[in-house]
Protein backbone atom coordinates (compact mmCIF):
# COMPACT_ATOMS: atom_id res chain seq x y z
CA UNK A 1 0.00 0.00 0.00
CA UNK A 2 1.28 3.47 -0.88
CA UNK A 3 2.27 5.66 2.05
CA UNK A 4 3.19 9.34 2.20
CA UNK A 5 5.62 10.52 4.87
CA UNK A 6 4.45 13.91 6.14
CA UNK A 7 6.12 16.67 8.13
CA UNK A 8 4.08 19.29 10.00
CA UNK A 9 5.15 22.91 10.49
CA UNK A 10 3.30 24.57 13.37
CA UNK A 11 2.07 22.64 16.42
CA UNK A 12 -0.70 24.95 17.57
CA UNK A 13 -4.45 24.42 17.77
CA UNK A 14 -5.09 23.69 14.11
CA UNK A 15 -2.39 21.00 13.94
CA UNK A 16 -4.46 18.83 16.28
CA UNK A 17 -7.37 18.91 13.82
CA UNK A 18 -4.99 17.80 11.08
CA UNK A 19 -3.68 14.99 13.28
CA UNK A 20 -7.24 13.83 13.95
CA UNK A 21 -7.74 13.62 10.17
CA UNK A 22 -4.55 11.59 9.74
CA UNK A 23 -5.86 9.24 12.43
CA UNK A 24 -9.14 8.83 10.53
CA UNK A 25 -7.25 8.32 7.26
CA UNK A 26 -5.45 5.41 8.91
CA UNK A 27 -8.83 3.92 9.78
CA UNK A 28 -9.96 4.37 6.15
CA UNK A 29 -6.69 3.27 4.54
CA UNK A 30 -7.93 -0.10 3.27
CA UNK A 31 -10.79 1.62 1.48
CA UNK A 32 -8.58 4.45 0.18
CA UNK A 33 -5.67 2.29 -0.89
CA UNK A 34 -3.05 4.57 0.69
CA UNK A 35 -1.74 5.77 4.04
CA UNK A 36 -0.13 8.87 5.51
CA UNK A 37 2.38 8.88 8.35
CA UNK A 38 3.46 12.01 10.20
CA UNK A 39 7.19 11.50 10.72
CA UNK A 40 8.38 14.94 11.90
CA UNK A 41 7.15 18.26 13.26
CA UNK A 42 8.52 21.79 13.67
CA UNK A 43 7.43 24.52 16.08
CA UNK A 44 9.24 27.69 17.25
CA UNK A 45 7.74 27.43 20.77
CA UNK A 46 9.90 24.75 22.41
CA UNK A 47 7.44 24.02 25.23
CA UNK A 48 4.58 23.60 22.77
CA UNK A 49 6.76 21.39 20.57
CA UNK A 50 7.67 19.12 23.48
CA UNK A 51 4.03 18.85 24.58
CA UNK A 52 2.96 18.07 21.00
CA UNK A 53 5.66 15.43 20.62
CA UNK A 54 4.62 13.74 23.85
CA UNK A 55 0.95 13.77 22.85
CA UNK A 56 1.64 12.00 19.55
CA UNK A 57 4.51 9.79 20.61
CA UNK A 58 7.13 11.51 18.45
CA UNK A 59 10.81 10.91 19.13
CA UNK A 60 12.99 13.86 20.12
CA UNK A 61 15.09 13.52 16.95
CA UNK A 62 11.97 14.11 14.84
CA UNK A 63 11.04 17.38 16.56
CA UNK A 64 12.51 20.66 15.28
CA UNK A 65 12.45 24.22 16.55
CA UNK A 66 13.82 25.35 13.18
CA UNK A 67 11.67 24.01 10.34
CA UNK A 68 14.49 24.58 7.86
CA UNK A 69 16.43 21.71 9.44
CA UNK A 70 13.42 19.45 8.96
CA UNK A 71 13.29 20.37 5.26
CA UNK A 72 16.82 18.98 4.82
CA UNK A 73 15.69 15.46 5.68
CA UNK A 74 15.55 13.13 2.72
CA UNK A 75 12.60 11.02 3.87
CA UNK A 76 9.72 13.54 3.82
CA UNK A 77 7.31 13.42 0.86
CA UNK A 78 5.05 16.32 1.76
CA UNK A 79 4.69 19.16 4.27
CA UNK A 80 1.52 20.18 6.10
CA UNK A 81 1.63 23.88 7.11
CA UNK A 82 -0.30 24.83 10.26
CA UNK A 83 1.12 28.27 11.07
CA UNK A 84 -0.75 31.60 11.10
CA UNK A 85 -1.93 33.53 8.03
CA UNK A 86 0.98 35.85 7.29
CA UNK A 87 3.49 33.02 7.67
CA UNK A 88 1.78 30.90 5.00
CA UNK A 89 3.41 32.57 2.01
CA UNK A 90 7.08 32.59 3.03
CA UNK A 91 7.09 29.14 4.62
CA UNK A 92 5.11 27.53 1.77
CA UNK A 93 7.52 28.95 -0.77
CA UNK A 94 10.54 27.72 1.20
CA UNK A 95 8.96 24.26 1.42
CA UNK A 96 8.41 24.15 -2.33
CA UNK A 97 11.94 25.47 -2.95
CA UNK A 98 13.18 22.49 -0.94
CA UNK A 99 11.51 20.23 -3.54
CA UNK A 100 8.62 19.16 -1.31
CA UNK A 101 4.89 19.22 -2.06
CA UNK A 102 2.88 21.54 0.17
CA UNK A 103 -0.49 21.54 1.92
CA UNK A 104 -1.48 24.85 3.56
CA UNK A 105 -4.09 25.55 6.19
CA UNK A 106 -6.67 28.17 5.22
CA UNK A 107 -6.69 30.98 4.23
CA UNK A 108 -3.94 30.59 1.65
CA UNK A 109 -2.74 34.08 2.63
CA UNK A 110 -4.15 37.41 3.82
CA UNK A 111 -3.98 39.17 0.44
CA UNK A 112 -4.31 38.42 -3.27
CA UNK A 113 -0.70 39.49 -3.78
CA UNK A 114 0.63 36.94 -1.29
CA UNK A 115 -1.60 34.09 -2.49
CA UNK A 116 -0.50 34.74 -6.08
CA UNK A 117 3.15 34.41 -4.99
CA UNK A 118 2.41 30.91 -3.71
CA UNK A 119 0.65 29.79 -6.88
CA UNK A 120 3.43 31.21 -9.06
CA UNK A 121 6.05 29.40 -6.96
CA UNK A 122 4.24 26.06 -7.23
CA UNK A 123 3.94 26.43 -11.00
CA UNK A 124 7.55 27.44 -11.56
CA UNK A 125 9.00 24.89 -9.13
CA UNK A 126 6.75 22.05 -10.33
CA UNK A 127 5.33 21.31 -6.90
CA UNK A 128 1.88 20.07 -5.87
CA UNK A 129 0.24 22.69 -3.71
CA UNK A 130 -3.19 22.53 -2.05
CA UNK A 131 -5.17 24.72 0.37
CA UNK A 132 -7.52 23.55 3.14
CA UNK A 133 -11.10 24.36 2.06
CA UNK A 134 -13.38 21.86 3.78
CA UNK A 135 -16.52 23.67 2.60
CA UNK A 136 -15.99 22.09 -0.84
CA UNK A 137 -15.66 18.55 0.48
CA UNK A 138 -19.32 17.78 1.17
CA UNK A 139 -22.27 16.26 -0.64
CA UNK A 140 -23.99 19.61 -0.06
CA UNK A 141 -21.50 21.30 -2.39
CA UNK A 142 -21.44 18.51 -4.97
CA UNK A 143 -25.25 18.34 -5.15
CA UNK A 144 -25.56 22.13 -5.43
CA UNK A 145 -23.02 22.22 -8.25
CA UNK A 146 -24.79 19.38 -10.05
CA UNK A 147 -28.16 21.15 -9.79
CA UNK A 148 -26.72 24.40 -11.15
CA UNK A 149 -24.98 22.55 -13.99
CA UNK A 150 -28.25 20.83 -14.93
CA UNK A 151 -29.96 24.26 -15.10
CA UNK A 152 -32.45 23.35 -12.35
CA UNK A 153 -32.03 26.91 -11.09
CA UNK A 154 -32.34 28.43 -14.56
CA UNK A 155 -30.17 31.53 -14.99
CA UNK A 156 -28.32 32.19 -11.73
CA UNK A 157 -28.25 35.91 -11.02
CA UNK A 158 -27.39 36.44 -7.34
CA UNK A 159 -25.88 34.75 -4.27
CA UNK A 160 -25.83 35.94 -0.66
CA UNK A 161 -23.61 34.89 2.24
CA UNK A 162 -24.15 35.92 5.86
CA UNK A 163 -21.86 34.31 8.45
CA UNK A 164 -22.27 36.33 11.63
CA UNK A 165 -21.28 35.90 15.27
CA UNK A 166 -22.32 38.13 18.16
CA UNK A 167 -19.17 37.59 20.26
CA UNK A 168 -16.60 35.32 18.67
CA UNK A 169 -13.34 37.25 18.29
CA UNK A 170 -10.66 34.52 18.51
CA UNK A 171 -8.10 35.25 21.20
CA UNK A 172 -10.27 37.99 22.74
CA UNK A 173 -13.71 36.58 23.53
CA UNK A 174 -14.40 33.52 25.66
CA UNK A 175 -15.74 30.76 23.39
CA UNK A 176 -18.49 28.91 25.32
CA UNK A 177 -18.99 26.49 22.42
CA UNK A 178 -15.35 25.36 22.74
CA UNK A 179 -14.10 26.17 26.28
CA UNK A 180 -11.11 23.83 26.01
CA UNK A 181 -9.83 25.39 22.78
CA UNK A 182 -7.07 27.96 23.30
CA UNK A 183 -7.19 30.57 20.56
CA UNK A 184 -3.93 32.51 20.32
CA UNK A 185 -4.05 36.30 20.37
CA UNK A 186 -2.28 36.20 16.99
CA UNK A 187 -5.80 36.00 15.53
CA UNK A 188 -6.37 39.70 16.22
CA UNK A 189 -2.86 40.91 15.37
CA UNK A 190 -2.90 42.76 12.03
CA UNK A 191 0.80 41.95 11.58
CA UNK A 192 0.32 38.19 11.95
CA UNK A 193 -3.29 37.51 10.91
CA UNK A 194 -3.65 40.21 8.25
CA UNK A 195 -7.44 40.35 8.60
CA UNK A 196 -10.23 38.89 10.73
CA UNK A 197 -13.41 36.98 9.83
CA UNK A 198 -13.40 38.29 6.25
CA UNK A 199 -10.72 35.76 5.36
CA UNK A 200 -10.82 33.39 8.33
CA UNK A 201 -14.41 32.35 7.54
CA UNK A 202 -14.59 33.96 4.11
CA UNK A 203 -12.30 31.40 2.53
CA UNK A 204 -14.92 28.75 3.33
CA UNK A 205 -18.09 30.63 2.48
CA UNK A 206 -16.93 32.76 -0.47
CA UNK A 207 -14.81 29.92 -1.81
CA UNK A 208 -17.80 27.59 -1.83
CA UNK A 209 -19.96 30.06 -3.79
CA UNK A 210 -17.21 30.82 -6.32
CA UNK A 211 -16.77 27.07 -6.87
CA UNK A 212 -20.52 26.55 -7.31
CA UNK A 213 -20.76 29.44 -9.79
CA UNK A 214 -17.90 27.99 -11.86
CA UNK A 215 -15.39 30.70 -10.93
CA UNK A 216 -16.91 33.80 -12.56
CA UNK A 217 -14.50 36.63 -13.37
CA UNK A 218 -14.71 39.55 -10.96
CA UNK A 219 -15.58 42.99 -12.36
CA UNK A 220 -15.99 45.34 -9.38
CA UNK A 221 -16.45 45.44 -5.60
CA UNK A 222 -18.14 47.80 -3.16
CA UNK A 223 -17.24 47.27 0.47
CA UNK A 224 -17.66 48.25 4.11
CA UNK A 225 -15.20 46.96 6.73
CA UNK A 226 -13.91 48.13 10.09
CA UNK A 227 -13.22 47.33 13.72
CA UNK A 228 -16.38 48.85 15.14
CA UNK A 229 -17.11 47.19 18.50
CA UNK A 230 -15.88 48.63 21.78
CA UNK A 231 -12.82 46.85 23.19
CA UNK A 232 -11.65 46.43 26.79
CA UNK A 233 -7.90 47.23 26.98
CA UNK A 234 -7.54 44.79 29.88
CA UNK A 235 -8.46 41.91 27.55
CA UNK A 236 -5.90 42.80 24.86
CA UNK A 237 -2.65 41.00 25.66
CA UNK A 238 -0.99 40.92 22.24
CA UNK A 239 1.71 43.59 21.94
CA UNK A 240 0.46 44.38 18.42
CA UNK A 241 -2.93 45.42 19.80
CA UNK A 242 -6.30 44.55 18.23
CA UNK A 243 -5.87 45.33 14.54
CA UNK A 244 -8.41 43.31 12.53
CA UNK A 245 -11.98 44.02 11.47
CA UNK A 246 -15.02 42.71 13.32
CA UNK A 247 -17.45 43.47 10.48
CA UNK A 248 -16.98 43.08 6.74
CA UNK A 249 -19.60 43.60 4.03
CA UNK A 250 -19.09 43.44 0.29
CA UNK A 251 -21.01 43.42 -2.98
CA UNK A 252 -19.25 41.86 -5.96
CA UNK A 253 -20.32 42.17 -9.56
CA UNK A 254 -18.97 39.61 -12.01
CA UNK A 255 -18.41 39.97 -15.75
CA UNK A 256 -21.25 37.51 -16.47
CA UNK A 257 -23.74 39.78 -14.68
CA UNK A 258 -24.05 37.73 -11.48
CA UNK A 259 -23.94 39.53 -8.12
CA UNK A 260 -22.59 38.27 -4.79
CA UNK A 261 -23.39 39.82 -1.42
CA UNK A 262 -21.23 38.98 1.60
CA UNK A 263 -21.49 39.86 5.28
CA UNK A 264 -19.45 38.46 8.15
CA UNK A 265 -18.92 39.54 11.74
CA UNK A 266 -16.87 38.29 14.66
CA UNK A 267 -18.72 40.64 17.03
CA UNK A 268 -21.88 42.78 16.80
CA UNK A 269 -24.91 43.58 18.90
CA UNK A 270 -27.22 41.00 17.40
CA UNK A 271 -27.44 37.21 17.43
CA UNK A 272 -25.33 34.39 15.97
CA UNK A 273 -26.68 33.30 12.60
CA UNK A 274 -25.66 32.04 9.18
CA UNK A 275 -27.57 32.18 5.91
CA UNK A 276 -26.34 31.38 2.41
CA UNK A 277 -28.47 31.14 -0.70
CA UNK A 278 -28.23 31.19 -4.48
CA UNK A 279 -31.02 32.63 -6.66
CA UNK A 280 -31.89 31.61 -10.21
CA UNK A 281 -34.69 32.38 -12.64
CA UNK A 282 -36.30 28.94 -12.09
CA UNK A 283 -35.23 28.01 -8.58
CA UNK A 284 -33.05 28.78 -5.61
CA UNK A 285 -30.80 26.93 -3.17
CA UNK A 286 -30.72 27.36 0.60
CA UNK A 287 -27.23 26.28 1.71
CA UNK A 288 -27.34 25.51 5.43
CA UNK A 289 -24.37 24.95 7.77
CA UNK A 290 -21.50 25.33 5.30
CA UNK A 291 -18.59 23.31 6.69
CA UNK A 292 -16.17 25.74 8.34
CA UNK A 293 -14.57 23.35 10.82
CA UNK A 294 -12.05 21.47 8.70
CA UNK A 295 -14.39 18.65 7.65
CA UNK A 296 -16.06 15.74 9.40
CA UNK A 297 -12.79 13.83 9.79
CA UNK A 298 -11.30 16.71 11.81
CA UNK A 299 -13.30 15.39 14.76
CA UNK A 300 -13.67 11.91 16.25
CA UNK A 301 -15.42 9.60 13.81
CA UNK A 302 -19.19 9.89 14.10
CA UNK A 303 -19.16 13.05 16.24
CA UNK A 304 -21.73 15.66 15.18
CA UNK A 305 -20.47 19.16 14.40
CA UNK A 306 -21.44 21.90 16.85
CA UNK A 307 -22.09 24.07 13.78
CA UNK A 308 -24.65 21.65 12.33
CA UNK A 309 -24.16 19.26 9.43
CA UNK A 310 -24.13 20.69 5.87
CA UNK A 311 -27.58 20.55 4.27
CA UNK A 312 -29.19 21.79 1.07
CA UNK A 313 -32.75 22.81 0.18
CA UNK A 314 -34.29 23.66 -3.20
CA UNK A 315 -37.10 26.15 -3.76
CA UNK A 316 -38.68 26.46 -7.19
CA UNK A 317 -41.25 25.23 -9.66
CA UNK A 318 -41.88 21.62 -10.69
CA UNK A 319 -44.77 20.81 -13.07
CA UNK A 320 -46.42 24.10 -12.23
CA UNK A 321 -46.17 23.61 -8.48
CA UNK A 322 -44.10 25.71 -6.08
CA UNK A 323 -41.98 23.27 -4.05
CA UNK A 324 -39.48 23.37 -1.19
CA UNK A 325 -37.36 20.20 -1.18
CA UNK A 326 -34.82 19.03 1.42
CA UNK A 327 -31.95 17.19 -0.31
CA UNK A 328 -31.15 15.34 2.95
CA UNK A 329 -27.38 15.52 2.41
CA UNK A 330 -26.32 13.95 5.70
CA UNK A 331 -28.31 10.77 5.01
CA UNK A 332 -27.43 10.60 1.32
CA UNK A 333 -23.73 11.12 2.00
CA UNK A 334 -23.76 7.90 4.02
CA UNK A 335 -25.49 6.15 1.11
CA UNK A 336 -22.94 7.54 -1.35
CA UNK A 337 -20.08 6.26 0.80
CA UNK A 338 -21.40 2.70 0.35
CA UNK A 339 -22.53 2.89 -3.28
CA UNK A 340 -19.68 5.07 -4.60
CA UNK A 341 -16.60 4.47 -2.43
CA UNK A 342 -14.40 6.17 -5.05
CA UNK A 343 -16.00 9.46 -3.95
CA UNK A 344 -14.22 9.17 -0.61
CA UNK A 345 -11.34 11.25 -1.96
CA UNK A 346 -13.80 14.13 -2.49
CA UNK A 347 -15.07 13.98 1.10
CA UNK A 348 -12.00 15.37 2.86
CA UNK A 349 -9.35 17.96 2.09
CA UNK A 350 -6.34 16.05 3.36
CA UNK A 351 -7.48 12.90 1.59
CA UNK A 352 -7.78 14.88 -1.66
CA UNK A 353 -4.32 16.42 -1.14
CA UNK A 354 -2.71 13.03 -0.47
CA UNK A 355 -4.42 11.53 -3.52
CA UNK A 356 -3.14 14.48 -5.56
CA UNK A 357 0.43 14.00 -4.28
CA UNK A 358 0.27 10.27 -5.11
CA UNK A 359 -1.01 10.91 -8.64
CA UNK A 360 -4.45 9.37 -7.99
CA UNK A 361 -5.88 12.81 -8.77
CA UNK A 362 -4.39 15.30 -11.22
CA UNK A 363 -4.83 19.01 -11.92
CA UNK A 364 -8.10 18.32 -13.76
CA UNK A 365 -9.68 15.92 -11.28
CA UNK A 366 -8.74 17.58 -7.99
CA UNK A 367 -10.41 20.76 -6.79
CA UNK A 368 -8.10 23.69 -7.59
CA UNK A 369 -8.21 25.08 -4.07
CA UNK A 370 -5.25 27.49 -4.52
CA UNK A 371 -7.03 29.25 -7.38
CA UNK A 372 -10.36 29.33 -5.53
CA UNK A 373 -8.65 30.79 -2.45
CA UNK A 374 -6.89 33.34 -4.67
CA UNK A 375 -10.18 34.56 -6.15
CA UNK A 376 -11.72 34.76 -2.66
CA UNK A 377 -8.89 37.10 -1.67
CA UNK A 378 -9.40 39.19 -4.80
CA UNK A 379 -12.94 39.86 -3.56
CA UNK A 380 -11.98 40.54 0.08
CA UNK A 381 -9.04 42.75 -0.96
CA UNK A 382 -11.61 44.69 -2.97
CA UNK A 383 -13.78 45.19 0.10
CA UNK A 384 -10.92 46.76 2.06
CA UNK A 385 -9.76 48.89 -0.86
CA UNK A 386 -13.33 50.13 -1.41
CA UNK A 387 -13.60 51.02 2.29
CA UNK A 388 -10.29 52.89 2.09
CA UNK A 389 -11.19 54.85 -1.07
CA UNK A 390 -14.87 55.35 -0.27
CA UNK A 391 -16.11 54.06 -3.61
CA UNK A 392 -16.58 51.00 -5.75
CA UNK A 393 -13.31 49.58 -7.17
CA UNK A 394 -12.50 47.66 -10.33
CA UNK A 395 -10.69 44.35 -10.50
CA UNK A 396 -7.72 46.07 -12.13
CA UNK A 397 -7.47 48.49 -9.19
CA UNK A 398 -7.70 45.65 -6.69
CA UNK A 399 -4.87 43.67 -8.29
CA UNK A 400 -2.66 46.76 -8.61
CA UNK A 401 -3.25 47.75 -4.96
CA UNK A 402 -3.13 44.31 -3.30
CA UNK A 403 -0.59 44.58 -0.45
CA UNK A 404 2.28 42.31 0.50
CA UNK A 405 1.27 41.34 4.04
CA UNK A 406 3.42 38.24 4.54
CA UNK A 407 6.00 38.31 7.32
CA UNK A 408 9.52 38.96 6.10
CA UNK A 409 11.23 37.52 9.17
CA UNK A 410 10.64 35.48 12.31
CA UNK A 411 12.53 34.72 15.49
CA UNK A 412 13.60 31.08 15.46
CA UNK A 413 15.66 29.54 18.28
CA UNK A 414 16.67 32.99 19.52
CA UNK A 415 17.76 34.25 16.11
CA UNK A 416 15.96 36.64 13.79
CA UNK A 417 15.65 34.71 10.53
CA UNK A 418 14.77 36.44 7.25
CA UNK A 419 12.60 34.36 4.93
CA UNK A 420 13.90 33.62 1.45
CA UNK A 421 11.03 33.84 -1.06
CA UNK A 422 13.25 34.22 -4.13
CA UNK A 423 13.42 31.24 -6.48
Amino acid sequence: MKELRVGIIGCGMISHRHMMIYSNIERLSERLGFKAKVVAAAEVDEARLAEWGAKYGMKYKDLYVDYRKMLKRGDIDAIDICVHNNLHTPISIEVMKAGIDCYCEKPSAASYHDAKMMIDAAEKLGRKYHVQMSSLMTLQTRKAKEMIKKSLLGDVYFAKIEQCAARRRPGYDFMPFAPDVKFTTDFYSKRIAGHGPSIDLGVYAIGQILFLLDMPKLESVSGFARQAMELDPKLISNEDGFGVEDICIGLAKFENGVGLGYMTTSAFNYRDYEHTYILGSKGGLDIAHTDMGGGKYARPFGEISEWGEPELRYRGGISGDDVFIDLNCKFNEETERVLSPEMQIYNDNQIMWLAYCLGILNDKTRYNTPEIALQQLLFTDGIFLSEELGRSVTVEEIIASSPALYLKEQEIAGNLVRFDVEY
